[in-house]
Parts: structure tokens; C-alpha cells; sequence
């Protein structure tokens, strides 16, 4: 540290901060240098031993990877299907697989549930509705505001395992629907509560009990000696009367479906008899101010049926005879009229009906008008088994309702592309229509998807899941199903993983020559750790753990059987052909030999002695670097205030001597002056 000012010498021509600087320097050499070099000594101490810390820890991560169960672990292989050669499954082994060879056969995948409601035009309208629905036991309250998009709110908001989205078909339009959040087979519970919600959204539909005819009046079929007077119920937002002494329940579900809903009789075994339901898409309750239609509705047994689905049906327009009353299925098709306009048919005249099937395959037929053909005639030929919707794998059925419309239903549930058109071909070449066939409702499912369990066979043995992840099929393994192929079988093969068992070693062998390295780095004169016998005693427990013996091993007892040895400057070698070799013949041997009361423990208990927090070797002695390099930064700083405080001391003592000497210098010259004008005046 150089002089904070100049003593440049003026009176005595003596450079006294040069001299400050010279002192200050042998100060600084003598009492802080060797403190200096000490600090820099145990920074490059700490530097080393933090890397043999490094080196130590990650010997001991590959010496544990050597010590598990099953250290070198197992692989698994699934092969496609010998028959359609798609991928079943997919197989991955864990450490606590047994090699071996196990026949499996995917018999069902797990899916998820879904269950989709009925379309409303606009899903941000308030929907008018007040009750509730439960969803997996938890109950969805509705008010009269809610639009579908708020009710999908408050499906989602429940967190009860079901999502609920609105699926849009077309504009505003759109349909809830909900999503089990897992698969199985348990799916989604849906009940009904208060106001019958989840019949009011479409998710389930309105059964009535079991009838005993769909033909016979309500009231005889349901065996009533007293019944209920003529009454109107909605179904949906639709009105009907219904007159249970004279009408049956086919005839209603007609009403019904001549009304803009939707509804069929479903047959069902009841015993050794077959009964008949009337099944209504929507909700049914009763009209305020008629007194009797809470009675027709008790009396029909209506109540919240299944998540069944709906048949789809078109229908042509009202036929009227030629004075226009309503047609029935005696009236003559010649002189009908389709909507109130005349269709001309004449004996001779060809009706050709055109359309498709509910799975799309066409149907084309015609008729020839016969002087005594009559509605009859033509419902027979559309239902014809041969040619008509009534053949084929999907068939249709058609009927003329009361009000004079023919409709066709879908004789399957759900999604549909049944179609239908009757044009004229008359005898003179000319052509005519029996008016255009519209969508009366549309085909749909509610349940979109069926929850299912994943099933699999594991050597005879049948298994259980509701995921496609399966992980106690075998027994360390984890199958993933991709295929169901019942009747295909597969070997998945379990086999120990030679690769990752000799890679897991050569792993232990190169970390461990780090460490032998880094120590021979060390022996070096000049080098941080040199001659540090605790270095080597760290280095000494290392090669100790090396000649483990695992007595109980009859033939692989020391490493030095599995190929692995020390090598004259005492890097360790690794000869894999002979370590396979061992693996082979001896797999359970060769993991003890590594295990838990063999090397791979030893190096876990050698490496934990010196990398231990606060108390290992390695740990302790950057510990004591730490604090010594504390007490001796201090010891600088002391010995450096120390000469601060003595360069402060010359300056100022050098400081007084310039000026004792100036004043000196300067009464000389004043003596002197006054001498020299003495003598002049002499």
C-alpha cells in the first residue's frame, strides 16, 4: 500500500515515502503474506476435497443402484397379435419382476362413461326448469334462470367425477354432455329429484309400468275396474289428452309422436310373459287446472326410466282422402292428396319409394296402383320383409297415425340415417310426389359410451381393472392394454436386463476409477491434498469395500470371480464377458454379491462414513476448512490494521522531521543573512 502523501524531501532532499513504502512492504511480507498464503492454501484444499465429496456421492448413488432387489432390472416383451398382427399391450418390468413367460389375453379395454342430453335451440336462454338431478349421489339444484351453459357450470363446479361440455350443433343449438372423469365400469349414476330434471335435460327417459297389451285399451290392459276420466299431461313441452278406457298405449305413444315428441312401446320379458312399457323421451307431468291428469299419469305408472336410446322417425305429410278427410289405412290411394294437394294417382300410376336404412343401406321399391290398392297397400310395401325397410339388418317400420301422416321409426336406438320419399310416375310419363318426408325426431343415444372395466386373462386367470393400466396382473409388471382380441393369446416375457445389469456395473467401475484418479492427482508434490492421510484413509475404506466376501455365494463369493479386479496401478477393471457369464449362471448370486450384504452395501456404508452432513470425513474436514479459513481471514485483517496503522505512524514521524528540518534550513538562512550583512557593513 503505497504512502497517502508525498514526502517528497524539499528541505532535506530525502525521499521519505519511498522509505515508508520499503518499511511497510517487509512489514506486510513478515505478518500478513504467510496468513495470505495460508487462506489460498485452504481454498485450494476445500476446492479438492468438494470434488473428492462429488466423486465420493456419486459412487455412492451407483453402489446403491448395484444394492436393490433385482439391481439390474428386468425388461419385459409383448408381441403383436399372430392373427391381426395389432398391438395388444404393451409390458414394462419393475426391479421387483420374476423372469418368466406368462399368457395373457385382452378380453375388454376400460372405457368411460358418457351420457349425453337432448338438444335445445339455444343453450344461453334461461331454460325455465326448477328441481334437481343427481350426479353420483351429489344433487344439482336448478332454477328457473339457468341456462345450459349455467347448469354445466354448476356439473363442473361439483367436482364429482363428471365433466360436463356443451356439444354444439349448429348456431345457438346444443346438447349437455357429461364425461366420467375415469373409466370403469360404475360409469355415471344419474337420478332424478325434485321436478325430474334429468328427464327435463334428456339424460334418462319416462317408462311407464309394465302393461300387459300395447294394443288393448290402457285401462283393460292395466286390469283398472275404475279409471280416470279423459285428461291432458305434458310431455316435454308438449300437450296431449289421453283416454285410457279407449285408447291404447300404442295409440298414445301415436299422439305423442303426431305431436312433435317422441315416445315407442318397448316389449320386455315379465316372467314367462312379455309386457309392454310406454317409453317417452323428455318428462311427463301433469296440466295445472285439469284435475284428472295427475291421475292418468299415476294410473300409466309413469316414472324416470334408463339412459335407453331413441328411435328415429320421419314423417310424410297428412294424407286426405279426396273430400278430404283424414286417411286411414282403408282409403283408396287412388284420388289421395299429400298436405291438401291433389296427387292424382290413377290405377296404372307407380309409386316409387325410395330411402335408406338407419345404417345407411338403400332401399328402393316401387308399386303399381291397383284399382282396389289402399293406404294399407302401400304401408305393406314399405314394411315389406323382402324388399322393404322391413328387410335388411336395421329395419324400420312404418304406420299411418290418426293424423293422417305415415311415420317411419327406426326399429334400433340411437344415431340414424333413415330416410324416406315417395315420388309418381304416372302412366302418361309424367311425374308427381306424394309430398316431401321430414325428420319427426331424430335418432339418438344418451348413452354415448358405456363405462367397461378392462378384463384380462393372465394364464387362465381372469383379471379385473377399471384402467388399461394394469399393475398386479404380474406380479412386477405394468401392462398397458392398447387392443381387445378376445381369443388371441400372447406370451409376454419377463427376463432379467443383461444390457442395464452390466451397465449399472460399469456405472459402480467408472466412478469408482474417478475417485482413484483424482487421489493419484493428489500424491503429487505441491497439490492441495498431498500427502493428507485422511484422503488416504477415505481412499483405503473404498478399496477395503472391494474385497467384500459374501460367504453364503458357493461359487461367486468376490468380485474378483465377475470379472472385476484391480489392476496394478489400482484402477479397477471390468471384464463384462466374464461378469455375463456369472449373471448367467448365477443370477441370484451375483445380486447378493452386489446386495445388501455384499460390495454394493459395503460402498454404501464406506461412502456414507465420508460424506456424512457434520459428521464424515469429507464433511468434517470442509467443516474445519471453513472455520480456519474464518480465524485466519481475521488474522489478516488484525494484521493488516496493524500496518495501516504503522505506515500512519512514519508518515506523521517523517512528516515532523521534514518540517523540524525546514524550520532549521530556514533559521540557517535567516543567521546567515544576517552574518553576510554584518560583514558588508564591516
Amino acid at each position: 500500500m503505497s504512502s497517502p502523501i508525498n514526502i517528497s524531501g524539499l528541505s532535506t532532499g530525502i525521499q521519505w515515502g519511498d522509505i515508508v513504502d520499503s518499511t511497510i512492504k517487509a512489514y506486510e511480507a513478515r505478518q500478513v503474506k504467510p496468513i495470505t498464503d495460508r487462506i489460498t492454501k485452504r481454498a485450494e484444499q476445500k476446492t479438492a476435497w468438494t470434488k473428492m465429496q462429488g466423486l465420493a456421492e456419486t459412487l455412492s448413488t451407483n453402489a446403491r443402484a448395484l444394492r436393490r432387489t433385482g439391481f439390474g432390472g428386468f425388461v419385459a416383451t409383448a408381441p403383436t397379435s399372430p392373427t391381426t398382427s395389432r398391438s395388444l399391450l404393451s409390458a414394462t418390468a419393475s426391479l421387483n419382476a420374476t423372469a418368466g413367460r406368462y399368457r395373457v389375453e385382452v378380453l375388454q379395454l376400460a372405457d368411460t362413461a358418457r351420457v349425453g342430453g337432448s338438444s335445445v335451440t339455444d343453450t344461453t336462454a334461461a331454460r325455465g326448469l326448477t328441481g334437481s338431478m343427481s350426479l353420483n349421489g351429489t344433487a344439482i339444484d336448478i332454477v328457473s334462470t339457468d341456462t345450459l351453459a349455467d347448469i354445466r357450470t354448476k356439473i363442473n363446479d361439483a367436482n364429482i367425477g363428471v365433466t360436463a361440455a356443451i356439444v354444439s350443433e349448429g348456431g345457438t343449438a346444443g346438447r349437455l354432455v357429461l364425461t366420467s372423469n375415469t373409466a370403469g365400469s360404475t360409469g355415471i349414476t344419474i337420478a332424478d329429484g325434485t321436478g325430474g330434471m334429468a328427464r327435463e335435460l334428456g339424460f334418462i327417459d319416462t317408462r311407464s309400468k309394465p302393461i300387459s297389451s300395447a294394443s288393448l285399451a290402457a285401462a283393460a290392459a292395466l286390469g283398472l275396474a275404475v279409471y280416470p276420466q279423459p285428461a291432458s299431461i305434458r310431455v316435454g313441452n308438449t300437450l296431449i289428452t289421453a283416454d285410457l278406457a279407449t285408447e291404447s298405449i300404442a295409440s298414445i305413444a301415436a299422439k305423442i309422436n303426431a305431436a312433435g315428441a317422441a315416445a315407442s312401446v318397448e316389449p320386455e320379458a315379465y316372467g314367462n310373459e312379455t309386457r309392454y312399457r310406454l317409453v317417452v323421451d323428455g318428462n311427463v307431468t301433469a296440466v295445472d287446472g285439469d284435475a284428472n291428469s295427475q291421475a292418468v299419469i299415476d294410473a300409466l305408472g309413469f316414472a324416470a326410466g334408463t339412459t335407453g336410446s331413441i328411435k328415429q322417425t320421419v314423417q310424410s305429410p297428412v294424407y286426405t282422402d279426396s273430400s278430404d278427410a283424414v286417411a286411414g289405412v282403408s282409403t283408396s290411394l287412388v284420388g289421395l292428396k299429400a298436405g291438401g294437394t291433389a296427387s292424382n294417382l290413377a290405377v296404372g300410376d307407380a309409386i316409387n319409394i325410395r330411402g335408406m336404412r338407419g345404417d345407411g343401406t338403400a332401399v328402393t321399391i316401387g308399386l303399381v296402383v291397383g284399382a282396389g290398392d289402399t293406404m294399407q297397400t302401400l304401408l305393406d310395401k314399405i314394411n315389406d320383409a323382402s324388399t322393404g325397410f322391413g328387410s335388411g339388418t336395421r329395419t324400420a317400420t312404418a304406420a299411418l297415425g290418426s293424423d293422417g301422416r305415415i311415420r317411419l321409426t327406426d326399429d334400433s336406438g340411437g344415431a340414424s340415417r333413415l330416410s324416406l320419399s315417395m315420388t309418381v310416375t304416372r302412366a302418361d310419363g309424367t311425374s308427381g310426389s306424394l309430398g316431401v318426408a321430414s325428420t319427426a325426431v331424430a335418432g339418438r343415444s344418451r348413452e354415448l359410451q358405456s363405462g367397461k372395466d378392462a378384463v384380462i386373462r393372465v394364464d387362465g386367470r381372469e383379471v379385473t381393472r377399471t384402467s388399461n393400466t394394469i399393475t398386479d396382473g404380474i406380479t412386477g409388471v405394468t401392462l398397458s392394454l392398447s387392443t381387445a382380441e378376445p381369443g388371441t393369446e400372447i406370451d409376454v416375457t419377463v427376463d432379467r436386463d443383461v444390457k442395464g445389469t452390466v451397465d449399472s456395473v460399469q456405472k459402480f467401475v467408472d466412478s469408482y476409477n474417478e475417485i482413484r484418479k483424482f487421489f493419484d492427482e493428489q500424491r503429487v508434490p505441491d497439490a492441495p491434498l498431498y500427502a493428507d492421510t485422511l484422503l488416504r484413509g477415505v481412499v483405503t475404506t473404498f478399496q477395503d469395500a472391494l474385497r467384500t466376501d459374501v460367504t453364503a455365494n458357493t461359487t461367486y463369493n468376490k468380485l474378483t470371480l465377475t470379472g472385476l479386479t484391480l489392476d496394478r496401478n489400482g484402477m479397477l477393471t471390468f471384464n463384462q464377458d466374464t461378469f455375463k457369464t456369472a449373471l448367467n449362471e448365477k443370477p441370484a448370486e451375483i445380486e447378493a454379491l452386489f446386495g445388501f450384504s455384499g460390495v454394493g452395501q459395503a460402498f454404501v456404508t464406506a461412502t456414507d462414513n465420508a460424506t456424512q452432513y457434520g459428521v464424515g470425513t469429507i464433511s468434517s474436514q470442509l467443516k474445519n476448512i471453513n472455520q480456519n479459513t474464518i480465524a485466519l481471514k481475521k488474522r489478516e485483517v488484525d494484521a493488516q490494521k496493524r500496518i495501516d496503522l504503522r505506515r500512519e505512524q512514519l508518515v506523521a514521524q517523517f512528516t515532523r522531521m521534514e518540517s523540524a528540518m525546514s524550520r532549521l534550513n530556514s533559521q540557517s538562512s535567516s543567521l546567515l543573512s544576517s552574518v553576510q550583512g554584518l560583514q558588508g557593513n564591516k
